[in-house]
């Protein structure tokens, strides 16, 4: 062989071991799109999405410095329409396959979507993150996505439904400072009932304060708070021993009749109240001289402010109080409803795993506070409790009491048709169309049948 040929042949050799021994190319990047559907329906409650996104960029900081071969691109809806129409939207897309990653929603959907297959079971991923996270969650909150003895959602935030107040019209009707300032504690101790919550209603009335039918306003349209008078009367709707659900025939009379005679016997709700839009409501309620008493959440503090009162909070403090739901009758307790909001992981996601740790990296006390200051909802963590913008949020530390006397609607998979059937009830009442006691026995009826054995009539 010529020393030319030797030559380039050495040269070929050395190219291929330099191949084979030099150092491993880098991996090419993948970018994983993760999807989120959260709503409102409030306005004020972005940051239910936008917590997400910036968790996204705190993830992807995480990836990088464990040298992972992905990051991650957030896609996150937030939808203010009606309840109903986002739930069914994604009821739809789970059955076909093309659910987002992370769907939130209210937690008493944990157990009809965890039977169904729609959502994961996401216990082990918390054990796994107890310690760096989940340890700071408020222990009470962790009931509300527990099913079957599996945690299968993260809370994103709470609230309480307080009874709200015009104390421009309390003293129009010749109540002090003092005699205002004291009604919520009063309420608290169970001295002020909801019935003299209505007799105060229709003094107001009676006395020209108020236009007849805006002593007592309820909230308009179906949903949970209407049980608030349920549970103030005792009433119970979930066995803790057995999960079953429970309908109390004595409490749910009291809560019919009371709805009942706020309407025909005080006639502190207008007739034909039910179905009122939701615009209406507000614009009415939210600056404190037209309406005396009505139900809200502590969310409405912040859309009032935002949307009605162009920002002027100060006309709130100067018009409106809160207060605990009063009890129903002397020797029971005042209460308020919760309705936690909480994150899944569907089913239809392809990474479970980046998901879950999406939601735990949305789940501080910066981020959360961001959406509990903005939009009037109550900690999640007991870290935030003391965190200065929360601390300094003087709505929320004024309510933060209110939990402790919370109601919740029941985590059970059959849910969805009790709930139908006692609100088909409880309007047929506030319609004129049944009496409070054929309203029980339409109920007990129809649950029995509905229901059989999965429901307790006591």
């Amino acid at each position: 062989m010529s020393g030319k040929r030797m030559l380039l042949s050495a040269i070929a050799l050395v190219a291929i071991l330099g191949t084979a021994c030099g150092p491993t190319p880098t991996p090419a990047m993948k970018e994983v799109t993760l999807t989120a559907w959260t709503i409102g329906p409030d306005e004020p409650s972005y940051y239910r999405r936008d917590n997400l996104i910036a968790a996204g960029e705190a993830l992807n900081k995480e990836l990088a410095a464990e040298k992972a071969t992905v990051r991650v691109k957030v896609e996150a809806t937030f939808d203010t329409g009606a309840w109903g129409d986002f739930k069914q939207k994604f009821f739809l897309a789970a059955q076909a396959g093309t659910a987002p990653d992370i769907i939130l929603s209210g937690h008493e959907d944990v157990a009809p979507w965890s039977d169904a297959g729609f959502i994961l079971d996401l216990s082990d991923h918390i054990k796994k993150y107890w310690d760096k996270t989940y340890k700071d969650v408020i222990p009470g909150l962790w009931k509300s996505v527990e099913y079957k003895g599996k945690r299968w959602a993260i809370p994103q935030d709470t609230e309480a439904r307080p009874m709200y107040f015009s104390k421009t019209l309390l003293k129009k009707l010749g109540w002090s400072d003092a005699d205002i300032a004291a009604l919520p504690d009063k309420i608290k101790k169970g001295e002020f009932t909801l019935y003299d919550m209505l007799t105060v209603a229709k003094e107001a009335q009676d006395k020209g304060v108020v236009a007849k039918g805006y002593g007592y306003w309820s909230r308009p349209r179906k949903g949970g708070d209407f049980y608030s008078v349920y549970f103030a009367f005792g009433g119970e709707m979930q066995d803790p021993a057995t999960g079953k659900l429970v309908v109390g025939k004595d409490a749910l009379l009291k809560h019919f009749k009371f709805h009942y005679d706020t309407v025909f016997t005080f006639k502190t709700t207008p007739e034909g109240f039910i179905g009122k839009e939701w615009k209406d409501w507000h614009e009415t309620v939210s600056k404190g001289d037209k309406v005396l008493f009505w139900n809200g959440g502590t969310w409405h503090w912040a859309e009032w402010t935002t949307k009605y009162l162009a920002g002027n909070e100060q006309h709130l403090w100067d018009n409106v109080g809160f207060a605990l739901f009063p009890a129903g009758e002397k020797g029971k307790k005042p209460v308020t409803l919760s309705h936690p909001l909480v994150y899944m992981v569907t089913k239809s996601s392809k990474n479970p795993e980046l998901a879950f740790r999406l939601l735990t990296l949305a789940t501080t006390p910066e981020l959360n506070t961001k959406h509990a200051v903005n939009s009037g909802h109550l900690a999640i963590l007991t870290t935030q409790i003391t965190y200065p913008e929360y601390a300094k949020a003087k709505f929320l530390q004024q309510t933060a009491y209110m939990p402790e006397f919370a109601g919740y609607q029941p985590n059970h998979a059959d849910y969805g048709p009790y709930d139908t059937i006692l609100w088909t009830a409880l309007s047929a009442v506030m319609g004129g169309e049944t009496t409070p006691e054929k309203a029980v026995d339409t109920v007990v009826k129809d649950l029995t049948a509905e229901l059989k054995d999965k429901v307790v009539i006591q």
